[in-house]
């Protein structure tokens, strides 16, 4: 034989064994997948389910924005007077309360010395009336004339009691001659016991304790008056924020035509965002909307739309929209990127299912319902979507369908299953 023919059919032999032991493998490996295949549709696997159901999606559509302050305070003593401290300089982070600058208080705490000698004169003077003897006799008249409104007060009743008695032909005229005599001599009592006090007070006059105790309680409202005066020379900030501006130096007079300090307010501060005109109608003034801030590890706020610009930003080409936020907490700083969420679509009465309980495979979107204790992977198509939940648009899946939820990954059409939940 021609060594180069017996040469090609070795060659020939040789590829025809290799395909025959490819064909054997590829048989085996077919058998196995099979077998696991028919073991995975037998075994029961135990799966979570969610239900498909009518409701509402809405969407949101998110704009850059950045925060601003929102409001300044202009800060000023409540009367001029020459700096004696001063704390803070432009660019100084304070907190409500902190003292700012404090003026010379030393012509105010002699002032305050001088008051509380006044008050302690006119304590003497109470105390010197008090102890006269003055005020004795004025208490027991004033006692007397209590007494004598009481016993005229029972007269008074008595005599009105026996007299419809008397009408009613119940009572003796010498009773009710009696009751009368009580009433007028009682009357006559109370008369001359208001006199008495009368007279005791006139006698008295200006040095009575009446006076002396209007002397004491002036003399005291002087020193409180100075004292708070004192008081406002120590200058505090009402906020916590940054201090912008300071127009005062130690040893000077405090400004009258400008503010001493000016405080930049962090507790108050504005989201500025640039909108499309198409996202006009969807918002107004008083809304609440959802805010980001990424740099404060993605901190969620609501803030309140507080102006729509009426015209629109040459720049821009978009209308500037400020939205008023909260950040007492001080964690929020001025120049801070923001992510304004705003509505965009709804719809609603549509099917909707969590959007966990979609699988997609090669661009195709499956939902695993359970039929009969099944699995049916079936193809779907979607429409509006959030980050909760996607609408269906298919006739194949109906409101209350069982959908698995967890899992998808290990489950294959024709599945025996159990639910849990």
């Amino acid at each position: 034989m021609n060594p180069n023919a017996l040469k090609f059919k070795k060659i020939i032999w040789k590829i025809v064994l290799i395909i025959l032991a490819a064909l054997m493998v590829f048989a085996i490996v077919h058998n196995i997948i099979k077998n696991k295949k028919t073991e995975s549709q037998n075994q029961i696997k135990n799966v979570k389910v969610t239900q498909a159901k009518l409701g509402s999606i809405a969407t949101t559509v998110d704009y850059p924005g950045e925060l601003d302050i929102d409001k300044e305070i202009s800060i000023s003593p409540k009367s001029p007077g020459k700096i004696q401290s001063l704390n803070v300089k432009a660019g100084s982070s304070v907190k409500k309360d902190d003292i700012l600058f404090t003026l010379d208080s030393t012509s105010l705490k002699a002032q305050l010395e001088q008051q509380q000698a006044s008050v302690d004169s006119a304590n003497a003077n109470l105390n010197k009336t008090r102890s006269s003897g003055v005020e004795q006799p004025v208490l027991q008249a004033q006692q007397s004339l209590e007494t004598a409104q009481i016993n005229y007060n029972d007269a008074k009743t008595s005599y009105d009691r026996i007299q419809s008695l008397y009408s009613a032909g119940a009572a003796a005229k010498q009773d009710l001659d009696s009751a009368s005599t009580k009433l007028k001599t009682s009357s006559a009592a109370l008369s001359a016991a208001q006199q008495n006090l009368d007279l005791l007070k006139q006698k008295i006059g200006p040095e009575s304790v009446e006076v002396a105790q209007a002397q004491v309680a002036q003399a005291e409202a002087g020193t409180k008056s100075i004292q708070s005066q004192i008081d406002d020379t120590t200058v505090r900030s009402p906020v916590s924020g940054v201090v912008s501006a300071v127009n005062i130096h130690e040893g000077e007079i405090s400004p009258t035509t400008q503010p001493s300090v000016i405080i930049l307010d962090l507790s108050s501060l504005i989201a500025k965002v640039n909108l499309p005109d198409n996202m006009l109608s969807k918002i107004k003034v008083g809304q609440s909307v959802d805010i980001t801030i990424p740099s404060a590890k993605n901190k969620k706020i609501t803030g309140t739309v507080d102006n729509i610009a009426a015209d629109i930003d040459s720049k821009t080409q978009k209308y500037p929209v400020k939205i008023k936020i909260n950040s007492s907490d001080g964690s929020l700083k001025p120049g801070m990127f923001s992510k304004i969420s705003l509505a965009d679509k709804k719809k609603d009465n549509i099917l909707t299912i969590p959007n966990e309980a979609i699988k997609i495979e090669n661009g195709v979107s499956y939902l695993y319902v359970v039929k009969n204790n099944k699995i049916r992977k079936i193809s779907i198509n979607t429409g509006l979507s959030n980050d909760k939940r996607t609408e269906i648009l298919s006739s194949k899946i109906n409101s209350g369908d069982n959908i698995v939820s967890t899992g998808l990954t290990f489950l294959n059409e024709g599945d025996k299953v159990k639910i849990l939940n």
